[in-house]
């Protein structure tokens, strides 16, 4: 008897759970070796960016490459860069159809810590102090955040990964633009319809992937986001 309730409270319990797998993760094609790229939009850098990934433009001018450095491959306005575009807007389109669990409210931070789930805020959205993704012991956990607006971090925002969350697992779609305050730590895939404004000494581990967008990058630091290390290589 006993067996048999813990076999139907377990089972309960299963189909209860938020829905996320990866199948929810879109595709990213040949743009997952990117840290930086949009499709249509100039690509600039001031002072001295550092960015370990590979990084470019499929449309738009392109500079600050010195004095900024790169490990990785430049592609702008050949072939290459066509077929990440194409990729981009995809991967774009594939996560946007991705049905939302739960609702955020349009402020995220301020100690606020998130769980495995695919979240949805109606409106631009800010994002003030720190923000710890929990992955509650799983480390193939996923983290999706639909944001229909603009999207920004606030100077010196943080996020923390915490039991087993990686940033490889995080992901960010934006429809609006998106700026990452100077001083500050994001963590995770943004896949973006707007701008990418990254700000004074910004830190990106993951990649910032635009439709249609300019990118502007001030003494930045960007890591290509890897599935084998949950770590963060944050500045200290």
């Amino acid at each position: 008897m006993k067996k048999t309730l813990l076999s139907i409270l377990s089972l309960v319990a299963l189909f209860t759970l938020p829905e996320y797998s990866f199948g929810q993760i879109p595709s990213l094609g040949t743009a997952a070796s990117y840290a930086v790229f949009t499709s249509v939009g100039a690509f600039g850098s001031d002072g001295n960016t550092n960015i370990t990934g590979d990084i470019g433009t499929n449309v738009g001018a392109f500079a600050g490459f010195p004095p900024g450095t790169v490990t990785g491959q430049t592609h702008v306005a050949d072939a290459t860069s066509a077929q990440v575009a194409s990729d981009v807007g995809s991967a774009y389109g594939s996560l946007a159809s991705v049905t939302c669990n739960s609702v955020l409210g349009v402020t995220m931070g301020s100690g606020q810590v998130i769980t495995p789930n695919t979240y949805c805020t109606g409106a631009a959205t800010s994002w003030v102090g720190n923000v710890t993704f929990d992955a509650l012991n799983n480390p193939n956990a996923i983290f999706i955040i639909k944001i229909d607006g603009a999207f920004s971090t606030a100077t010196g925002a943080n996020a923390i990964l915490a039991n087993g969350a990686s940033a490889s697992n995080i992901y960010f779609w934006v429809s609006g633009a998106v700026s990452l305050g100077a001083g500050s730590t994001f963590l995770g895939t943004i896949l973006t319809g707007g701008a990418i404004s990254m700000y004074e000494g910004a830190f990106l581990q993951g990649r910032a992937l635009s439709r249609a967008g300019a990118v502007a990058l001030h003494n930045n630091r960007i890591i290509q986001a890897s599935p084998a290390s949950s770590a963060c290589n944050c500045p200290r």
